[in-house]
């Protein structure tokens, strides 16, 4: 998956990207920073175990630090535009820290001023894509035949009950689209429609009261597509360059969150909607996601597309009903492997084996 750090300047962007990439981002071009970075799952490390496989391999996101969005009112454009559109979720970093020697671009540190602002481009950059787009529409359903009206007509609707509610300030990500119009939609790059998780970039002096300060903006702002974080970019920036036990030992004294960037990370998973599943093996424990809902032939399709094509069953059970019995030999004999059809939904934390033949 594919997440574009966005934000106002002076916001740490690149410090949280730093943070998060544990510094091992690489310049692409321009001022856009790129990263991947695996996302820690005990489960997996246990089914990895259980089975001494040798490689393991953990659900992986793609940062794209971006540089700062909306300046002097210019959309984005160029490679900036190509990454926002391709992106899957937007991490929205907010500064809530106060620095002397970093002035704030406003002038004043205010987060609530900033998340405001920053919406409001993205409502405006929208609404330009929309009126763009329905100005065409309208000069094509004009001169269309009867026959090949229906699409524009259905499609300039869409447009137009977008276009309503972004005037009316309403965020596009909190609002329930069907997966027809939301294919629909896929093209057209607007960013009100992406995700959202907000990391609020507090100072190291706020590091252990991340917690509460997190809680009071969750409440104000979470909704369906938008979560919000807290963490000190600086502080976990230079934790990332220190070995992992003298790293916690260091978070201990300051009384900072522990594995505060896997915690925003998993936030981006759960944000998207997404179950995550495995296939274990000698060669290789592998998690995969698919989004809430997807059926065991999608999984399939996710691990291989000839393990799709060739579906036969899917054989399934619990991450901790395996671990529990030991193997998928036990767990056969007590009954917990359960044989499941095409149309089976993936639950969340699922092993699964898929008998196919092509």
């Amino acid at each position: 998956m594919d997440v574009a750090i966005v934000g106002l300047s002076a916001a740490g962007k690149t410090t949280i990207f730093n943070a998060l990439t544990a510094g091992h981002g690489s310049a692409v071009g321009g001022a856009e920073q790129i990263g991947a970075v695996k996302i820690p799952d005990e489960r997996l490390e246990k089914l990895a175990a259980l089975v001494k496989a040798k490689k393991i391999t953990p659900v992986e996101v793609t940062l794209h630090d971006l540089p700062a969005l909306f300046e002097r009112g210019a959309a984005p454009a160029g490679a900036a535009a190509e990454t926002l559109s391709r992106a899957d979720a937007l991490l929205h970093v907010v500064r809530a820290f106060d620095r002397d020697d970093v002035p704030h671009p406003k002038g004043s540190v205010d987060p609530a001023r900033d998340i405001q602002a920053f919406d409001d481009e993205i409502v405006f950059n929208d609404l330009g894509i929309i009126e763009r787009r329905l100005e065409k529409l309208d000069i094509t359903v004009r001169s269309a035949r009867p026959g090949e009206r229906e699409g524009g007509v259905r499609e300039k609707a869409l447009l137009e009950r977008l276009r309503a509610m972004l005037n009316e300030g309403v965020r596009l990500r909190n609002q329930q689209l069907d997966a027809g119009e939301l294919k629909e939609l896929g093209n057209f790059g607007l960013l009100s429609l992406k995700p959202m998780l907000i990391p609020l970039n507090i100072g190291e002096s706020e590091a252990s009261n991340a917690t509460a300060v997190e809680a009071g903006y969750a409440e104000r702002l979470g909704a369906p597509g938008t979560a919000v974080a807290t963490l000190c970019g600086r502080l976990e920036a230079e934790l990332a360059e220190l070995p992992p036990e003298d790293a916690a030992d260091f978070r201990r004294e300051m009384g900072a969150a522990e594995d505060a960037t896997h915690a925003v990370l998993a936030k981006v998973v759960r944000l998207l909607d997404l179950v995550t599943f495995f296939t274990i093996g000698e060669k290789d424990a592998h998690a995969w996601t698919v989004p809430a809902g997807a059926s065991a032939l999608q999984a399939a399709g996710r691990v291989h597309t000839d393990i799709e094509r060739g579906f036969i069953r899917a054989e399934v059970i619990a991450w901790d009903k395996l671990l529990e019995f030991g193997s998928h030999t036990e767990a056969r004999r007590h009954g917990q492997l359960r044989t499941e059809g095409k149309q089976y939904t993936v639950r969340e934390g699922d092993v699964i084996n898929v008998l196919f033949n092509v």
